[in-house]
């Protein structure tokens, strides 16, 4: 972006408050409010990083404490399951809705036309090829800076150097990073020394998602917290073992913590 802040019109908005999930601060945002926090980091001169986190995020950050330290390193970390909004709200917070990754980038997308610019990094070129499309139906005005299938093999050094050149010549404001799993979140913190600005958003499945070669789950399945059952059903060989673990320690260390809330007041 070349415009300065002030010809902008750009005010930093203060970060929604956050509560701990599990040990992980969780913002108590909307998508409104994660969008004004998502400009402003993207104003900051360096490169910031975006978790929308579900409870295998959590879940894995209160059971490992290497990738707890990762996500300690993000600047935000959003509501993006049903379950985390609900122990946020047992816990003071009025959310309706959660904060999901895909729609996130849609939202996010929608409202940063031009000179804001976006790169795409992460999924295969042909996803890209469709992703960029579907993209520029959401926003006729979006400045596509640029986007990076990375090679499905270990990455070296000097693919993680080239990764790094591309995106900094792209001079990009956000840099949506779509990658399997936690290796997502741990290549963003990993690898932030390396660039020069932009914010980096986790967004795992938006790219498949918003670009139409996978189907979101129903409205009812996602207001009762059943998009991981909706996938599930989808990709039982994948996601099972995923899913079985995570969930039931997400459940777990909720059930622990609240055990322990309830000795500590008697």
């Amino acid at each position: 972006m070349t415009l300065a802040k002030s010809e902008m019109g750009f005010q930093a908005p203060s970060s929604p408050p956050s509560i701990d999930v599990l040990g992980t601060p969780v913002a108590c945002a909307t998508y409104d409010s994660a969008l004004e926090r998502v400009k402003a980091l993207a104003k900051q001169g360096r490169p910031t990083a975006v978790c929308p986190a579900n409870t295998h995020i959590i879940a894995e950050a209160r059971h490992d404490p290497g990738f707890r330290k990762t996500i300690d390193a993000f600047d935000l970390v959003l509501p993006d399951g049903m379950p985390i909004v609900w122990t946020l709200n047992a816990r003071g917070a009025r959310l309706a809705d959660r904060v999901y990754g895909p729609y996130l980038m849609r939202h996010v997308i929608r409202n940063t036309p031009r000179p804001w610019r976006h790169f795409l990094f992460g999924d295969t070129e042909e996803c890209l090829l469709g992703l960029q499309q579907a993209l520029h139906q959401l926003q006729p005005d979006i400045d596509m800076a640029g986007m990076l299938s990375p090679p499905f093999r270990p990455w070296t050094e000097a693919d993680e150097q080239g990764f790094a050149d591309t995106i900094n010549a792209a001079r990009p404001d956000f840099v949506w990073v779509a990658l399997p799993g936690v290796r997502m979140e741990r290549w963003i913190i990993a690898n932030q020394g390396r660039y020069r600005g932009g914010v980096f958003l986790a967004v795992g499945d938006a790219f498949t998602l918003l670009s139409g070669r996978q189907q979101f789950a129903p409205k009812w399945m996602q207001r009762l917290g059943l998009t991981w059952f909706y996938r599930l059903c989808k990709d039982p060989l994948r996601l099972g073992p995923r899913y079985l673990r995570y969930n039931s320690l997400f459940v777990f260390y909720v059930i622990q913590a609240a055990l322990k809330d309830l000795l500590r007041r008697k």
